[in-house]
């Protein structure tokens, strides 16, 4: 197959995904919500954004993957065993984000079945009697059959597409908005907010670290702080994803 036709067989596969709601739901909030979470669960995420979001009161999410716990990749600590239960305990959401960061596509049904099976032992060693009830796409890849997949083991699962979530919500690919140091030029926090308010839904933001020089994938301290501070100004409720899951469905 040559390039050109690879490619658009990615992205007729991303278009189905995303257009095909496997865990549709009509929802009608009575108030607009936020959720932060965090991606791959670097240290910096639980000591600098959680801590942001702890001075305001409020808890994230944090998407994690067994297989970098404890490691230094690319120049970014990851989390180990003690900050998994802190942040539990500090009332964070933690969730499942494959234990290999494994790219769903490329996968088989069996392998990918396997690597949410490695990393469920692995939470329960960590974090016994915690369960998982929300999953994050890592890369943000995902075609129709893993989505199905994915939605047959986990209630919640967050994608990378940028939306907010108002009317019929997918909780199989939920939409959510970067805070990523490659696109923050493009970031419009205010006009996001706007939208989520006029829509009364519920707007993601993710990113991965959080510091003064953060990675690509990352967000500047500072940008994570001034969004904090906006959210706050309207008065928008924040919650961790399966807490505010629990606030649309009661809301259909």
């Amino acid at each position: 197959m040559s390039a050109f036709l690879a490619r658009a067989a990615k992205a007729a596969q991303v278009r189905l995904a995303r257009n095909v709601k496997i865990n549709g739901l009509d929802t009608r909030l009575a108030e607009p919500v936020v959720s932060f979470t965090f991606d791959d669960f670097p240290r910096s995420a639980l000591t600098e954004g959680g801590r942001i979001l702890r001075e305001r009161g409020w808890a994230g999410a944090y998407f994690a993957a067994g297989g970098f716990c404890g490691r230094r990749v690319d120049g970014i600590d990851y989390f180990d065993r003690d900050d998994l239960v802190r942040a539990a305990e500090e009332g964070h959401e933690i969730g499942c984000h494959t234990f290999s960061h494994l790219r769903l596509p490329g996968a088989s049904a069996l392998a990918v079945e396997a690597d949410l099976e490695r990393n469920a032992a692995f939470m329960a060693d960590a974090l016994p009697g915690y369960r998982l009830t929300s999953f994050a796409y890592p890369y943000g890849d995902l075609d129709l059959g893993k989505k199905a997949l994915i939605a047959r083991r986990f209630p919640v699962c967050r994608g990378i597409w940028p939306g907010v979530n108002a009317g019929r919500m997918d909780f199989a690919q939920l939409k959510a908005v970067p805070l990523e140091r490659r696109s923050l030029a493009g970031l419009h926090v205010e006009a996001w907010l706007d939208r989520v308010q006029a829509e009364r839904g519920w707007l993601i933001f993710f990113t991965h670290d959080v510091s003064d020089d953060p990675s690509d994938y990352g967000c500047f301290r500072r940008t994570f702080e001034a969004v904090a501070d906006a959210v706050a100004r309207r008065g928008i409720r924040v919650l961790p994803v399966k807490s505010a899951v629990g606030l649309a469905r009661f809301a259909a």
